[in-house]
Parts: C-alpha cells; sequence; structure tokens
C-alpha cells in the first residue's frame, strides 16, 4: 500500500505515545474532558486502522506463500 502524502507513516508505538500525552494533559486540568476524549478517539481510530492494515499485509504474505507452495 503506497503512502500518498508525504508524512510518514505512523506507527502503533507513535499513537501509544500521543495518547499518553493526552492522559498526562488531562490529569494535569490542561484539557476538559470533552477535548481528552475527543482527542482519544480519533488516535484509537488511528490506531485501528493501524492494526487492520498489519493484519492485512500479514495474512496477503501468508496467502501468497501458501499459493507458491501450491503451484
Amino acid at each position: 500500500m503506497s503512502n500518498m502524502s508525504n508524512r510518514p507513516d505512523i506507527k502503533a508505538s507513535d499513537v501509544k505515545r500521543l495518547l499518553l500525552r493526552i492522559y498526562r494533559r488531562y490529569q494535569g486540568g490542561e484539557i476538559s474532558d470533552g477535548k481528552a476524549y475527543r482527542e482519544a478517539f480519533v488516535l484509537n481510530s488511528v490506531l485501528k486502522a493501524i492494526e487492520i492494515s498489519d493484519l492485512e499485509e500479514r495474512l496477503q504474505e501468508i496467502e501468497n506463500t501458501l499459493r507458491r507452495a501450491n503451484e
């Protein structure tokens, strides 16, 4: 899958770091409940997309391996 923007791919570890940053800002009173929820919701959506994409790639590799083995 090609990256359509000039930005580097975001990894799950990046999302984890950003979620922890939201948590610290929330605990420190820097952001409201609503803002923390909205930011975390978006990041969790990104994390889910990363997980699905990784699983799709792994499944494709398995399918390719099985296809080559049966040729």
